[in-house]
């Protein structure tokens, strides 16, 4: 077999990435294209005729087309239940009845290439201890049987005639074709799924599934798919539609199909705007068919979504142990590669929705201010609340939906004071709704909006919230964003009303309305920033006094400290005591970031705990865990625990038992030594504490060297010029003729498998060529003779990442910056200056959560070193 070339994996990388791309292009191709259509189809649409067919759906009649939905979205459970007793899960069928709608209601919603539905499935199985292969199967049969009943309403109505007409040959083409396409699912499922070779996922003691039972799914999915039929079809009789059914089953099938294929979450607007054009050339009302599709998203998508986010209040709370064991079982299993299965993002699936639905709270208010009220509601409701209170609510109702907009982010940052005022505002807000015109319905959805986030309260266990991280400016960007496009429709409003009066109050006042809700929008927007600058707590982190340190140094001696531990002692960074105080963090933070320099120190048997929580304490400060050089040796735990790993570079260590000045090996060296006698260059340690004439001259040499490279001190992996770091270890001095011109202070090793090392190397710039070499060379010689096992040279960044052709493409990028990036930093040429030493070569890896955004977190860290983006930006 011929080897491919090196750069087959680069060339095989690209259709990759096409179809990368493709996934956002498709989605955007097919909305653009449905609303450009729909954009032509709805000219002169009628709005307030729309609210009015809404308005006057009577209540029983709406009730029962809620009740249906919600029987229409349960009764998808048979086919998992019908798939479990044949492979012999014994999940009670009430249990495993309301999983199924928890997931159904939430897939149908959220629809991320079937992911979201499955992942619900897993952590529900996996909760009640089902087997991963058993899970697997019935989530693989699932995802393959739910579209059965579809593609067998395909081949009925191609085979009828009654397939939807698109505007356009070309349109109309391209739509023939993929109902052609899904027309043959069918019978390729009872073709493809008897053979054994790719069914291999099944268990073995399962056998493939046979003939009837594949009959059986066919037949629900087919029950499922006209229930949900039947709940259009009964939305679009209440909006007053008097469409015929062949017409709505073409139209819906069509509708579907193309809503599956546009690959967006619950196939909104291509769906909607394809049924409404299929619809809408069958010559029905543009405004009724608009009102019918309302009713169908709340009846079959809100209310289902509503009530599985009550029924799974605990289901879909994942915490980190569960998580990370989740994760390690999925790793080697192809199904959920091929589902793509977000694992982190199930992990608060629930929360991220509840803050979505407070935001739509907001959305929704501010939308209802905008929108002109109707009359006859108007007036109805004048006969019950004088016009003042009517008005007040109205403009009271524009703050508090700003408000709900903010709160968001704090539900989605689990912070407890959120949960409380958003409680707050929520129940006024349903108070406003009514006063402000007998919106029910408005005030039914916050009151429904406000149960659901009671059901999760004990999650609200944050007192503390990170302002300044991307998340938070993304949603103070969806907040800006609606309260923009209220003030456009508010300007507008205002402009086009030749007569407007601020002031004037009445039913036909709209603009006037409008205009004084821009100013509650502003206050709302000023109120919600000064409550998230003054109000929000931020994260606390301490720095560590004297005391501390010294704990910290006892546990280092007790247990070893790793390659980073004398660098604690620097006091710029944090400490987190963990697995019960039996083992310590040092970590710096920086924007969102908790960034731990080195692995956790302590006992073995502490470390993977010490990890789980800091990620917890992470969690708590609303930041992101991120370990920074952990080497080789530590990678599997990291791994096991959900880290991604990005290589840093590779630490030099040196076997001091093999370290000699004699031999060939070492002649580089030896002549460094021999050179440094004729330039008549001594050599000592000295142990602290240090007398003032030692720290002048260390401090003289320092600055020196700072003025002559131009730069200034760093901080958290890096030693900086501090007498009180000095004074916790030797200091090792190079002098001329008995006058100190070099220095560096010894890191001496913890444990008994301790390795030593130098931080500070600063010398005179007019020292002698080679006087680092001899200073290193006699470090080595004096950490042998003091019985230490290896010396640590420090890491060559970049070095040996990247360099292979199958390496990750944040790898290969930095592969490039090793190669030709020597004019911002000499990447090649400090390793081969540490390679004279003849050390062994270790990775040093950074490891943290899946989904960041690697050149943005080395940036971070940069800043942290450098001591803030200010001087990381601008120096001084």
């Amino acid at each position: 077999m011929d080897v491919p070339s090196p750069d087959t994996p680069a060339d095989a990388s690209r259709p990759a990435s096409r179809l990368a791309r493709l996934r956002w292009l498709v989605p955007l191709g097919f909305l653009a294209l449905t609303g450009w259509l729909v954009w032509r189809e709805l000219a002169g649409f009628d709005l307030h005729q729309m609210e009015r067919i809404l308005v006057h759906v009577p209540t029983a009649h709406a009730a029962g087309m809620a009740a249906l939905a919600l029987l229409a979205v349960a009764f998808t459970g048979l086919i998992d239940l019908r798939i479990a007793r044949w492979l012999g899960i014994g999940v009670p069928a009430r249990e495993l009845l309301r999983l199924s709608f928890v997931a159904n209601a939430l897939a149908n919603t959220l629809n991320l290439s079937g992911a979201v539905g499955s992942g619900v499935r897993l952590l529900g199985f996996s909760a009640r201890q089902v087997p991963l292969k058993r899970t697997a199967a019935l989530i693989g049969l699932q995802v393959l049987s739910l579209p059965l009943g579809l593609s067998a309403m395909v081949i009925a109505t191609l085979a009828a005639g009654i397939a939807p007409t698109a505007p356009g040959a070309a349109t109309q083409t391209l739509a023939l074709l993929v109902l052609a396409a899904a027309a043959l699912y069918l019978p390729l499922y009872f073709l493809l799924t008897g053979r054994r070779p790719l069914m291999r996922w099944l268990p073995d003691d399962a056998g493939l599934p046979p003939l009837r039972l594949r009959g059986e799914l066919a037949l629900l999915s087919l029950a499922d798919w006209l229930l949900a039929g039947g709940v259009l079809w009964l939305c679009l009789r209440l909006a007053d539609v008097p469409v015929e059914l062949p017409v709505l089953l073409g139209a819906y099938t069509g509708a579907a199909v193309l809503g599956l294929v546009s690959m967006i979450p619950g196939g909104f607007g291509v769906f909607d705007g394809l049924l409404l054009l299929a619809l809408g050339s069958a010559g029905l009302p543009a405004a009724g068919i608009t009102a019918g599709l309302v009713l169908f998203r709340i009846a079959y998508y809100l209310l289902p979504l509503l009530a599985a986010l009550y029924l799974g209040a605990g289901m879909l709370a994942l915490r980190v142990p569960a998580l990370t064991r989740l994760r390690s079982r999925l790793a080697n299993h192809p199904l959920f590669g091929v589902l793509g299965l977000p694992a982190s993002l199930l992990a608060d699936l629930g929360m991220r929705l509840l803050a979505l639905l407070t935001f739509g709270a907001g959305v929704l208010e501010l939308g209802s201010a905008a929108m002109p009220s109707l009359q006859e509601r108007f007036l109805h409701a004048r006969k019950l609340l004088p016009l003042e209170a009517m008005e007040g609510s109205h403009w009271l109702s524009v703050l508090t939906g700003v408000l709900l907009l903010g709160l968001a982010r704090g539900i989605d940052g689990r912070l407890r004071m959120a949960y409380r005022v958003a409680q707050w505002v929520l129940w006024i807000s349903a108070v406003l709704a009514v006063t402000k015109g007998l919106h029910w319905g408005e005030a039914a959805f916050l009151l429904v909006v406000s149960g659901l986030l009671r059901t999760r309260r004990s999650d609200f266990s944050r007192r503390a919230m990170n302002l300044s991280s991307a998340r938070t400016l993304g949603w103070l960007a969806g907040l800006i964003a609606v309260v923009t496009v209220f003030f456009a429709i508010g300007v507008a409003a205002v402009l086009g009303d030749d007569s407007f009066d601020l002031w004037e109050v009445g039913v036909g006042a709209h603009s006037s309305r409008l205009g004084r809700g821009l100013a509650a929008a502003l206050i709302g927007l000023a109120l919600y920033l000064i409550w998230q600058a003054f109000a929000v707590k931020r994260p606390q982190l301490p720095k560590p006094d004297r005391a501390e340190l010294e704990q910290a140094r006892a546990l280092y001696l007790e247990h070893g400290g790793g390659e980073f531990a004398h660098l604690t002692f620097m006091g710029d960074k944090h400490l987190l005591w963990a697995a019960d105080h039996a083992a310590v963090i040092a970590y710096g933070a920086i924007r969102d970031r908790l960034v731990a320099l080195g692995s956790p120190c302590g006992p073995p048997d502490a470390i993977e705990r010490a990890i789980l929580d800091f990620r917890r304490f992470a969690d708590s400060q609303d930041r992101v865990p991120v370990f920074y050089e952990v080497l080789e040796p530590e990678l599997s735990l990291y791994h096991d625990l959900g880290f991604d790993l990005f290589k840093l570079g590779e630490l030099a260590l040196v076997r001091l038992d093999e370290f000699s000045l004699a031999g060939k090996r070492w002649e580089d060296l030896r002549q460094a030594v021999n050179r440094a006698a004729r330039e008549q260059l001594s050599f000592e340690i000295v142990q602290p504490p240090f007398d003032t004439a030692v720290l002048a001259d260390v401090e003289r040499i320092s600055d020196a060297w700072l003025a002559h490279k131009g730069s200034v001190e760093k901080g958290f992996s890096l030693g900086r010029h501090d007498p009180d770091y000095l004074a916790w270890s030797p200091l090792a001095l190079v002098r001329r003729a008995g006058e100190p011109i070099a220095f560096a202070n010894v890191l001496p090793p913890y444990g008994p498998n301790g390795t030593a090392s130098v931080d500070l190397m600063r010398h005179l710039p007019d020292a002698p060529r080679g006087t680092m070499d001899y200073l290193f060379a006699q470090v080595m010689q004096w950490a042998k003779e003091q019985g230490h096992a290896t010396f640590s040279l420090g890491m060559a960044p970049l070095s040996n990442v990247g360099a292979n052709p199958y390496a990750r493409t944040n790898e290969r990028l930095a592969a490039l910056a090793f190669r030709h990036g020597g004019k911002l930093y000499n990447y090649q040429g400090v390793r081969r200056y540490k390679d004279k030493f003849r050390p062994e070569w270790v990775g040093a890896y950074l490891a943290y959560p899946r989904g960041l955004w690697v050149p943005g977190l080395l940036l971070d860290i940069a800043a942290l070193v450098s001591g803030g983006y200010r001087r990381f930006l601008f120096g001084g």
